[in-house]
């Protein structure tokens, strides 16, 4: 929990530090989307587990208020998990074995929402955080080996429907031209609610964690006029 504190700490001070920043342009609209690091927590089966890749993308909105405090939220398809290896016997001896992965796979419609502090001129820095609200689309188990057939099962019924958390990221824009924006981003998203619908080894919990590493790029509009002066 320090990484948040420390970015919600800075995250105040650049607000109160931002009287000498304009921002030209009231909104900001675009695409993000990233490779993610995915991991679950919270009993001692996800403990055995391994973090794993995962992805997310979607669109952005950002309201740029005069200073440089900004509103940010978006929809995105996330998908969020963890991998377990293990080896299982082949033959009747048991003295022959095969290498098996088990992906565990959350599917995710996310939405965050974001009060963004940015600051510098041309290329601009910023940190984040702020709440997530996700809904599970599917939940499932994905099983292969070298020398067995790929299964899927679908356990989204023994999920629940939503999970929150929060989301805290920093990163940076560089303008092209004078219309559009690319950015980079570090994002962790922090779940904070039980997404096992049913009971969980030694009354533990399922939680979800993901770090995105998100490319951006916006288009820039409502251009300010008189009021940045």
């Amino acid at each position: 929990m320090t990484h948040i504190k420390s970015l919600l700490a800075g995250l105040l001070f650049l607000t109160f530090w931002g009287t000498t920043c304009g921002q030209t342009n009231k909104f900001d609209i675009g695409v993000e989307g990233s490779p993610s690091l995915i991991f679950l927590r919270g009993n001692i089966i996800a403990n055995l587990h391994k973090p794993t890749i995962g992805f997310s993308g979607g669109l952005f909105f950002q309201y740029n208020f005069k200073r440089v405090v900004s509103l940010r939220t978006n929809i995105a398809f996330e998908r969020k998990g963890s991998v377990l290896t293990y080896e299982i016997t082949t033959n009747s001896n048991g003295n022959s074995f095969e290498k098996v992965t088990t992906n565990t796979n959350f599917d995710y419609l996310i939405l965050p929402i974001l009060v963004r502090a940015t600051f510098g001129k041309r290329v601009q820095f910023f940190v984040n955080a702020g709440p997530y609200f996700g809904y599970l689309i599917k939940q499932t188990f994905v099983t292969k080996g070298d020398n067995i057939p790929t299964t899927t099962n679908d356990n989204t019924s023994l999920n629940k429907r939503f999970d929150t958390g929060i989301s805290t990221g920093l990163g940076l824009s560089v303008p092209i031209k004078t219309k559009f924006l690319f950015s980079f981003e570090v994002r962790n998203n922090l779940g904070l609610y039980n997404v096992r619908a049913v009971s969980v080894v030694n009354n533990g919990t399922t939680k979800t964690n993901s770090t995105n590493f998100l490319l951006g790029f916006a288009y820039k509009l409502g251009q300010r006029t008189s009021d940045t002066k």
